[in-house]
């Protein structure tokens, strides 16, 4: 199968650019390395530096290219940088996708998998959310990304969306709002005091990816479409991450406590039982075994420089005092 990956070089783009290949498809990403990073890519994934937002631009990098499926990952991905920048994730996100559409029936795609959030679009979740509970996303992030969701719906391509709950592993960047486990893995490994916005309460369903990658090799087999969940159906408090990454790691050189960020929800969690009931995917790695899957590989790769933290991520942060 020919496959275009979009996003393909950044967390978790590239390790389903990684599994393709594996399996012997070929891989065609395009990137425009905003966030992506040339070292996540595998050199037989041919790379072709692309804005989504520019539609001439993609379809000029991409000219001549042919391709069977697309995985559309690329995007902004900052909840609270997509209050302060509105236009900018518009653009990037629901225009993008627009361009990205229209792109996949000129290259002849023939299944577009949509690379949605689960952790932004419901809102508040009381109780784990079903793909039927109603969109009532509080961030731009979020509101966008609903849109985007339409635009596939209403395409001509066969398609199926994927909302991920926060996703966590190997090769996720310290600087994005969903990188708490990344962030506080760096932490643990240069002994280094962790600090956790607002009181520590705020509940994530959290999924490893590993899991996520065999979510989107499974829709890439044509056989479903619409909307599915794709997470772990258990809410986990940043209070029990930290306890959980304690077992793995022992105990942090400390922990602080600083001022909640807006725009982050209480608890947002998803419900994957349809994805399980449809025999599309289900979740198999626990909290603990992803955990230390992560340390293992992020301790192989860490350097005492390569842990710069966006101040605005949203519920840690690492080191130092928090301005």
């Amino acid at each position: 199968m020919r496959v275009l990956v979009t996003g393909g070089a950044g967390f978790i783009g590239s390790h389903v650019v990684d599994a393709l290949l594996a399996r012997g498809d070929q891989v065609l990403v395009a990137d425009d390395l905003s966030t992506g990073d040339r070292a996540n890519l595998d050199r037989r994934a041919e790379l072709r530096i692309a804005d989504i937002s520019n539609a001439n631009a993609l379809a000029d990098a991409l000219r001549g290219a042919r391709t069977d499926a697309v995985v559309h990952f690329a995007a902004k991905t900052k909840v609270v940088e997509s209050m302060e920048k509105e236009a900018l994730y518009r653009r990037v996100i629901v225009d993008g996708t627009r361009n990205v559409l229209d792109l996949a029936e000129v290259l002849g795609a023939r299944t577009f998998v949509n690379i949605s959030t689960g952790g932004a679009i419901y809102g508040e979740t009381p109780e784990c959310a079903a793909e039927t509970a109603p969109t009532t996303a509080v961030s731009n992030y979020g509101r966008f990304k609903a849109e985007a969701e339409m635009l596939v719906r209403a395409s001509r391509v066969p398609s199926i969306t994927l909302r991920l709950a926060n996703v966590y592993g190997a090769r996720q960047r310290r600087d994005l709002e969903g990188g708490v486990v990344a962030i506080f893995v760096g932490c643990w490994a240069r002994g280094e005091p962790i600090t956790v916005y607002g009181d520590g309460r705020y509940q994530r369903d959290y999924v490893y990816v590993a899991d996520v990658v065999e979510a989107v090799l499974a829709a890439l087999g044509g056989e479903h479409h619409g909307i599915y969940n794709v997470g772990t159906g258990v809410a986990t408090s940043v209070n029990e991450l930290v306890s959980a990454l304690t077992g793995v790691l022992g105990p942090p050189a400390g922990v602080r406590f600083a001022t909640a960020r807006a725009g982050e929800v209480l608890r947002a969690c998803v419900d994957p039982s349809k994805a399980g009931r449809d025999r599309l995917w289900r979740s198999r790695t626990a909290l603990a075994d992803g955990l230390r899957l992560t340390a293992l590989a992020e301790g192989a790769r860490a350097s005492p420089f390569d842990l710069q933290v966006d101040e605005q991520a949203g519920l840690a942060h690492c080191g130092g005092e928090v301005r």
